[in-house]
């Protein structure tokens, strides 16, 4: 039989990246406290305990405090990864990275430059507020260079609809019925940007938009905006 090393052993004298640290299962959030101050651990079927030397980097976008509070992760084990914080904002407060970002993963999917992104297409790409933030941007990147389509599989959109008929972009509101129903609906989406550019704060965003809050709140009703769960 062939020994397999665990991410720990492998990570020995260098750096383990743990991802969705938030969604880690308690009984694990134990093994790794136990590792991480220097107990070690045993790997799956071995007898000898292994001490690695290891820097840990973890990640989430889950607020950790609350976790803790609904019993989703120790506090012990909370304590232990949060040494140096890191708040990276939501890529929609970065804009100046959507491009830049934008290029690297057309150049990564398509070197060869095989697909031809239409001005429209571009231009959206650029000003969408990327809820799903830069996973978002890759898998939609990823998607148009394989598929040769534009589109979306959350929310938005038919904004565009896709590459099939080159250079063609489909009107947003061309299954509105009336001036009025295009305007509730640009409306909507307005609103909708400036809530998630500003992280859901009514103030601020009613001071983007040049509305009391009195008025947002009312529209936010009017359109059946609600914040989206954590």
């Amino acid at each position: 039989t062939i020994d397999k090393y665990g991410h720990l052993e492998l990570a020995d004298g260098g750096t383990l990246f743990l991802d969705e640290v938030g969604d880690i299962p308690l009984n694990m959030q134990v093994k790794l406290l136990r590792a991480l101050e220097g107990g070690g651990f045993t790997p799956l079927g071995g007898t000898e305990i292994k001490f690695p030397n290891v820097r840990i980097i973890s990640a989430t976008n889950k607020n950790l405090i609350e976790r803790i509070k609904t019993g989703f992760m120790r506090q012990d084990f909370y304590y232990r990864i949060n040494i140096i914080p890191i708040q990276l904002p939501p890529l929609r407060n970065r804009r100046g990275d959507i491009r830049s970002l934008l290029d690297h993963f057309l150049e990564k999917y398509d070197p060869d430059a095989k697909v031809t992104l239409p001005s429209e297409v571009r231009k959206f790409l650029l000003n969408y507020y990327w809820p799903g933030n830069v996973r978002e941007m890759q898998n939609t990147v990823q998607r148009i260079t394989t598929l040769g389509k534009f589109e979306f599989l959350g929310e938005i959109p038919e904004y565009y609809n896709t590459m099939n008929e080159p250079g063609r972009v489909l009107d947003y509101y061309e299954h509105e019925s009336s001036l009025t129903a295009m305007v509730e609906k640009a409306e909507k989406q307005i609103i909708l940007v400036s809530l998630e550019s500003n992280n859901w704060h009514q103030g601020k965003s009613s001071a983007s938009l040049q509305i009391d809050r009195k008025t947002l709140y009312r529209k936010m009703k009017q359109h059946n905006i609600e914040r989206p769960p954590a």
